[in-house]
């Protein structure tokens, strides 16, 4: 697997969690309690995982650039 792959990876799992999160978002109008507790957390986490694939992709992409 090269590099440019490995980034196309990364900016798939990116896109594939923004979904989950977004998926997940018109549930918190209708969750209470715990519930609301737990849903906004996974959300967060889905979040902060696809933020993380979209930093480690665009390190990749631009390996090979010069500065």
């Amino acid at each position: 697997m090269t590099i440019d792959e490995l980034a196309c990876e990364y900016e798939t799992q990116y896109r594939i969690l923004s979904a989950k999160a977004k998926g997940l978002t018109p549930l918190l109008c209708i969750k209470r309690g715990r519930e609301l507790y737990l849903l906004r957390k996974k959300i967060k986490v889905y979040n902060e995982m696809a933020c993380e694939c979209k930093y480690i992709a665009s390190i990749l992409s631009g390996y090979y650039e010069e500065d």
